[in-house]
């Protein structure tokens, strides 16, 4: 079980050598007095106990302001500093997701000119198959049939479906920093 020393460094996120300072007892004191094997003097032990009580005050709720004014005036700062980049952000998120609308439209137009393509092409080798001396131009066609089959496979269902989940991720992560911007606006900086 770990000792109110312990506890209180933890939560305050500082060293040994930075409690130690803190409450002015040697850094061995203090190792000491975590393995309980020293007690540390009533001053120092009167100081830990406020924070440790201060930090259990805040966590069952029992202080009422979680933050102080000194707290809030600082993340508002901060929050103020990151915003505009927040924006940059979203603003570039829903940039890259226009383009990719543009880019599955235009996949989605390919594919049907290229299923159009593959049925112009069959009809025409079909209709110079009744007429004898078109077997060149009837191996071409197929050629470029066999070309326009794998056209199809950069632009069928399966990649605009790939493409179609980065657009839905893309709109995801633009929807999710508008709502923090718009929240952090909200609660922070109109205080």
């Amino acid at each position: 079980m770990s000792s109110i020393h312990e506890e209180a460094r933890k939560k305050l996120g500082i060293s040994q050598v930075h409690l130690a300072a803190l409450l002015n007892v040697p850094r061995s004191n203090l190792a000491l007095a975590e393995t309980k094997r020293r007690s540390l003097p009533s001053a120092s032990s009167t100081l830990l106990t406020n924070i440790y009580k201060h930090f259990l005050e805040l966590e069952d709720g029992t202080l009422a302001n979680y933050r102080s004014l000194e707290t809030r005036l600082f993340l508002n700062e901060e929050y103020r500093k990151v915003l505009p980049a927040m924006t940059a952000m979203e603003k570039t998120c829903r940039y890259k997701l226009k383009l990719l609308k543009q880019d599955l439209k235009a996949m989605k137009e390919k594919a049907k000119d290229t299923e159009h393509a593959i049925i112009v092409l069959t009809r025409v080798a079909e209709g110079l198959a009744d007429s004898t001396g078109n077997e060149k131009r009837i191996t071409w066609i197929n050629l470029l049939k066999q070309q326009v089959y794998n056209r199809l496979l950069t632009c069928w269902e399966p990649e605009q479906a790939k493409l179609h989940i980065k657009i839905e991720m893309l709109a995801g992560e633009a929807r999710a920093l508008r709502r923090y911007r718009i929240n952090v606006t909200r609660t922070h900086l109109s205080s």
